[in-house]
């Protein structure tokens, strides 16, 4: 015990780590005992550090014992955490059988942890891929729903492999393999990796579900989204230069748009709502307002968006409490306005405050923006949450949408003129 207490002693810590490996399984309970002591002094990756890479396979047995009984969330963490720490395939592989969930499932992350070649990662030249996905495969099917889904991130993640096996499941079997296998297929490499039955089986499970197709909240945490009064679908499409329009529920609508507003905004796609309460909303980070790259393209076709339907906007809004807004009427802009905590904000700013905004003010008691004596970081902290405000005011917010919301028409998933110039956007497993 004394030398697991020196490894919270900076000065003792590598002696400590030796006499510990010198001891080896006999210091893993202790050292176990000591990690879930939350009240420890001893840093959890220190213990880590000692079993996984200085005591090695030898503690594998005792720390997976200590996962399967394990209580509590953080508990389960600390010891999750040695778990995946060992990197030794062949002992995940086995684990995957082992009773306890959680140790399924992070066997399962062990082998993603190990094996990824994910995000430009090397393949790992000491693994027999094919026998790793082979052996992770029967997973999907796992009784745990997180087991099942923590098998199917990994498969996502070793390599060209998976395609070919998943191919296989997708048709000879077995059938309760078929549905996550798709799922692995389309985040692996998107539709382009599917069968041409599957294509179309994809395709008839959206039309079927668009029959009935109820609105739901399209909050995708940084969303953007241009907004018209009108059903014309069709002729807003032509407008902004879509092009490949594909029928879309409101739950691929959503998947796709929190897809591509996520590691990265993505501009070559959009989605195109039915007519919600007698307007189209068009959403996707292509359609931000405040974004630099895109505000004066985004200017134009707001612009040219009402000349043909006498008014149009374009807002987002970020988790974080950022908010930009362009509001037009019969070509004319009447406000544009970023509150995003940039220094160049004030370079997006156009036209006099909305009396929406005022009106803001007065609610929050604060001087109207505009007004003499007004706060100019008083009203910079109140927009940053207004966008999803102003656009239920000035029409229909995308994120109140829901049961009680009119619904004419279906909606679609579209390219943009940026796709022509930048290339297609890389699909994925969406929600239908």
């Amino acid at each position: 015990m004394d030398a697991i207490k020196a490894l919270a002693d900076p000065d003792l810590r590598e002696e400590a780590r030796d006499r510990l490996a010198a001891r080896g399984s006999a210091a893993v309970g202790p050292l176990l005992a000591e990690l879930l002591d939350e009240t420890s002094p001893v840093r959890p990756w220190d213990i880590e550090f000692v079993l996984a890479n200085r005591i090695g396979p030898a503690a594998f047995d005792d720390v997976t014992a200590a996962l399967a009984a394990a209580e509590g969330a953080e508990s389960r963490r600390r010891v999750s955490r040695v778990f995946t720490a060992f990197r030794e395939v062949d002992l995940y592989v086995n684990a995957l059988s082992h009773p306890a969930a959680e140790v399924r499932s992070s066997a399962a992350y062990g082998i993603q942890s190990t094996c990824s070649v994910a995000f430009g990662r090397e393949p790992n030249p000491d693994v027999d891929y094919p026998m790793v996905i082979d052996a992770l495969t029967p997973s999907l099917a796992d009784s745990d729903p997180y087991v099942a889904q923590r098998a199917e991130w990994a498969l996502t993640m070793l390599g060209p492999d998976v395609v070919e096996r998943m191919r296989d499941v997708r048709v000879h079997g077995p059938a309760h393999l078929r549905s996550r296998a798709l799922s692995v297929l389309a985040a692996v490499g998107g539709e382009e990796t599917l069968s041409p039955a599957d294509r179309a089986a994809v395709e008839r499970l959206i039309r079927i579900k668009s029959l009935d197709d109820e609105a739901q909240p399209l909050d995708t945490c940084f969303t953007s989204w241009i907004a018209v009064p009108t059903g014309d679908q069709r002729g807003i499409i032509e407008l902004l230069d879509l092009y490949e329009t594909r029928p879309a529920t409101f739950a691929l609508g959503l998947s796709v748009g929190g897809h591509d507003s996520h590691d990265g905004a993505e501009y070559g796609r959009v989605y195109v709502t039915p007519e919600v309460d007698g307007w189209t909303l068009v959403l996707g980070p292509w359609c931000d307002p405040g974004e630099p790259e895109r505000a004066d393209d985004v200017l134009r076709v707001v612009t040219e968006l009402s000349c043909r339907y006498g008014r149009a906007q374009a807002y987002y809004f970020g988790e974080y409490g950022d908010s930009a807004w362009l509001v037009a009427e019969n070509g004319d802009v009447l406000r544009r306005f970023r509150a995003c905590g940039e220094q160049d904000d004030a370079e997006f700013t156009l036209g006099e405050p909305l009396p929406e905004e005022r009106a803001a003010c007065v609610e929050e008691g604060i001087t109207p923006v505009g007004d003499a004596g007004a706060d100019e970081e008083e009203w910079r902290d109140l927009a940053g949450y207004l966008a999803p405000r102003l656009a239920k005011q000035l029409g229909v917010s995308p994120l109140e949408l829901g049961p009680d919301t009119t619904v004419r028409g279906v909606g679609a998933v579209a390219l943009t003129p940026y796709a022509r110039e930048h290339g297609r956007p890389r699909t994925g497993a969406y929600a239908i």
